[in-house]
């Protein structure tokens, strides 16, 4: 039986049964009436606190930072331990930006069908103070330099237009239809190759991409707003949305330009990764219900990593790995279409073992899904869509290090790299769908939680509670607080003796 929360009348059954227990009343008819209306009212203490029926919630896991290929695995485990921060925050948005320079360019041939695109979706959770903006800073700097040069490249040829544009003008002014000379040819303006964006809308995005058959990726170091801009305007009510997550998929879109006589704009394969971060608070208005409902919060791999202290280091990350990082996004934006005139991808396969663990996973995954329901159940079927989207960026990675063809069918060691970087996520997802609908008692004691295995290394005593200022008046309270915590599966005590008791998180 779970505790419950919120009355008035419970919260005052549950600190008389503390005061009780605090003041070490003995086992007589006082504190035998007070348990049983306890009981009564819903709560279980004493030996029932060991129920089976109070689940634990899942602890946070390493990020497997080992499934990543070189020198990704480099870049991230460098970055995490010279700023401070978990491997995850800076992994996530390093794998969309790997994705994004990929682009349009190649597909994953699962079956006939099913071509998996290498689009990924990511957002780090954290608050302010975890070295999230500057994981994500790094994490994006060698595509950043990219862009930063076809900027500069842009303004160059932009330049030479301006210039060829004022020649033309004069050679029209000065050209004699009757002469029999030719009418001088117009210049033709550069393009602007684009591979970020930061803030747009769909109606601005749509002509990027049209310029851009490659793809793009969506940065935002809060995506809150990003979020937050879908359907501002209800005769458009639920079209932004959908747009967004047809380019999840590299679909076509076909977007209306407001003003009369436009000309639509369609965008035969629209593909955009998306990174960025979110504040814990902010997590459960931004991926409401809304957008659980369309599938949208369910395509974002997330990670929320336990906040550390940080402790200063003189950990820099070395020139030599940024040296093989810039290289390699070198490559991978060097990489073109099967078909450059008609932006057809490369498809690829997997060799035969390799199919035959994605099925063994396939089947498994479907035997856990069919256990979920909701949100799980939802956020479940687009993770086993991310194992063929991982393989195929590692692959790609692994290709062009190695310097062999990219156009070799994807390895059994690949897909089993990518089924464990899931399984990580699949339990991270559990770990963040358990906190987006919590209430604010739940959240209290998750943060008590963590309170108690940051400060004190995972055990603390009720007067520690009180000493650690969480609002607790007296130890009575705080002894309800830590009962809260051990039902709700986050905490035990290491023992039945009220004198000697320590609550423990691990």
């Amino acid at each position: 039986m779970n505790a419950p929360h919120g009355t008035a009348k419970q919260d005052d059954l549950l600190k008389k049964w503390s005061q009780a227990k605090v003041a070490k009343l003995e086992a007589g008819s006082a504190f035998q009436t007070i348990d049983e209306e306890c009981k009564k009212a819903g709560f279980e203490f004493g030996s029932e606190q060991k129920t089976d029926e109070a689940k634990p919630r899942l602890a946070y896991r390493p990020f497997p930072t080992h499934t990543l290929p070189q020198p990704l695995d480099l870049l991230v485990t460098e970055a995490a331990e010279a700023i401070g921060c978990d491997e995850s925050f800076v992994a996530l948005p390093l794998l969309s930006c790997v994705a994004a320079s990929i682009g349009n360019t190649m597909r994953l041939v699962v079956k006939k069908g099913w071509n998996a695109p290498p689009a990924l979706w990511t957002l780090i959770v954290g608050e302010s103070g975890t070295a999230k903006s500057p994981a994500f800073k790094v994490a994006k700097t060698a595509i950043q330099r990219h862009q930063s040069a076809k900027l500069k490249e842009y303004a160059r040829q932009k330049a030479i237009y301006e210039e060829a544009m004022d020649r033309y003008g004069i050679l029209l002014k000065a050209h004699k239809p009757k002469s029999g000379e030719p009418k001088p040819e117009r210049p033709e303006p550069p393009i602007l190759e684009r591979i970020i964006v930061s803030d747009t809308t769909v109606e601005a995005l749509a002509p990027i991409l049209s310029q851009n058959p490659r793809g793009l990726l969506l940065q935002r170091d809060e995506l809150n707003g990003w979020l937050g801009s879908f359907n501002q305007y209800k005769s458009t009510k639920g079209a932004d949305e959908a747009c967004w997550l047809s380019m999840f998929d590299g679909e076509s879109i076909t977007i209306d330009r407001k003003g009369e006589g436009t000309v639509p704009t369609h965008v035969e394969n629209a593909l955009v990764s998306i990174t960025g971060g979110i504040q814990p608070a902010v997590l459960a208005e931004s991926m409401g219900k809304d957008h659980r409902s369309s599938g949208m919060a369910a395509r974002f791999l997330m990670a929320q990593p336990p906040r550390r202290a940080q402790v200063w280091t003189d950990n820099e990350i070395s020139n030599e790995t940024w040296i093989v990082i810039d290289a390699l996004f070198i490559k991978l934006l060097e990489i073109d279409f099967a078909d450059p005139e008609e932006s057809t991808p490369h498809f690829i396969g997997m060799s035969r073992e390799a199919k035959q663990v994605f099925q063994e996973f396939f089947n498994q995954h479907h035997v856990e899904q069919s256990d979920l329901t909701g949100d799980s159940a939802a956020a479940w079927s687009k993770l086993l869509g991310y194992v063929p989207r991982i393989a195929l960026v590692f692959h790609i990675v692994k290709q062009l290090c190695d310097e062999a063809k990219i156009t070799d069918a994807v390895s059994p060691a690949t897909i089993r790299e990518a089924i464990e970087l899931v399984t990580w996520f699949k339990n991270e997802a559990s770990r963040l769908y358990a906190t987006i609908d919590e209430t604010d008692d739940q959240r209290a004691e998750r943060d008590l939680a963590a309170w108690i295995q940051r400060k004190h290394g995972g055990e603390c005593t009720v007067r520690q509670i009180v000493q650690g200022n969480w609002g607790v008046k007296d130890t009575a309270e705080a002894e309800a607080l830590a009962i809260r915590l051990v039902r709700a599966g986050l905490a035990k005590w290491n023992s039945d003796d009220p004198k000697k008791r320590v609550l423990s998180t691990t």
